[in-house]
């Protein structure tokens, strides 16, 4: 992989609850090279930790010149000094653990460590909205539900890296059993495993004809979506209700942080349009403040690429 980059360079990693990815990324945001490894809850620590530091190797070793620093995104709450993961929901056998020693000792590059939609937060703000506003709230729907916030204009971790840890609203405090040990969070309607296990459930519970009872061995949210836009009425209506889930969320951050936007991404909100009337519904009802025609909800520029460009943009943040 050669490439000529006459600006600095860092290596960028997405530590994610499906996917370890990692990446060579400039300072305008642009990802020279890129990789991926899949991470898998039953692998335990050892085999996790070996494969960080592995993709980290491999990201160095594409560098042509010596990247200034790594950027790591995390599926969990991190502490912004330590690193340290506190309950990683997806990555179990990471709890506790500080990636920054290893890293360090293994590579001798300084290392920089953050919650993963915090940094597509900062990713989306600086490269997506080009900073156009001061207050953003990032959303991401895909394995779990994770979130991040730009508050007048700096990323917000909180005193212990817990901030807009919005999936874990509670929606429904009798509601399905979340990993973060709660009941009814966010992240059990509105997150892709979520969306499939709910539509699962009403398809076993109703008589109604739907074209998703010939994929119901290999469900997708994809799948869910692409019925819906052909006019499948059960999936239409499934939208309806995990939209509005998703409008009682979007109204209590509204109430609460009064951003200027909400973006969101991750691989569900490819099916934002389907749950916005709801969600519209719901806001209209919920939200204080009388937003007439203009919800200020926008989906996500950056894709799967933002985690890593906001670890990349955090690590030329830290290291001058």
């Amino acid at each position: 992989m050669h490439y000529m980059s006459l600006s600095r360079v860092a290596i960028a990693m997405d530590i994610g609850g499906t996917n370890l990815r990692y990446a060579v990324v400039d300072e305008n945001a642009k990802i020279l090279a890129k990789g991926v490894q899949q991470t898998s809850e039953s692998d335990g620590k050892e085999a996790v930790v070996a494969r960080i530091l592995d993709s980290a190797k491999t990201a160095v070793s594409w560098a042509e010149t010596k990247p200034i620093a790594i950027g790591l995104a995390c599926a969990s709450p991190v502490n912004p000094i330590t690193g340290v993961m506190q309950m990683p929901p997806n990555i179990l056998s990471l709890q506790g653990y500080s990636p920054i020693k290893d890293l360090q000792e293994n590579l001798g590059l300084p290392v920089v460590v953050a919650n993963d939609a915090t940094l597509a937060a900062l990713a989306e703000y600086k490269f997506g909205l080009k900073k156009s506003v001061a207050n953003m709230v990032y959303l991401t729907l895909s394995t779990g539900v994770g979130g991040g916030q730009i508050i007048d204009g700096k990323m917000h971790n909180g005193s212990r890296g817990f901030a807009a840890e919005w999936g874990h609203l509670t929606l429904d405090f009798n509601g399905y059993k979340c990993n973060c040990g709660s009941t009814g969070c966010f992240e059990t309607y509105c997150s892709g495993p979520s969306i499939i296990r709910i539509a699962e459930t009403m398809l076993s519970e109703t008589s109604v004809e739907s074209t998703l009872n010939q994929h119901l061995e290999n469900l997708t949210p994809l799948k869910i979506a692409s019925a819906a836009r052909q006019g499948d009425r059960f999936s239409i209506e499934l939208w309806d209700k995990i939209g509005s889930y998703l409008g009682v969320a979007l109204s209590v951050i509204l109430n609460t942080l009064d951003p200027e936007v909400i973006v969101i991404g991750g691989g569900v909100s490819s099916a934002l349009d389907l749950m916005m009337k709801a969600a519209d519904q719901e806001i209209k009802t919920r939200a204080l403040y009388p937003y007439d025609n203009d919800i200020p909800v926008v989906s996500a520029k950056l894709g799967d690429e933002a985690g890593l460009i906001g670890a990349a943009a955090l690590a030329f943040d830290n290291i001058n």
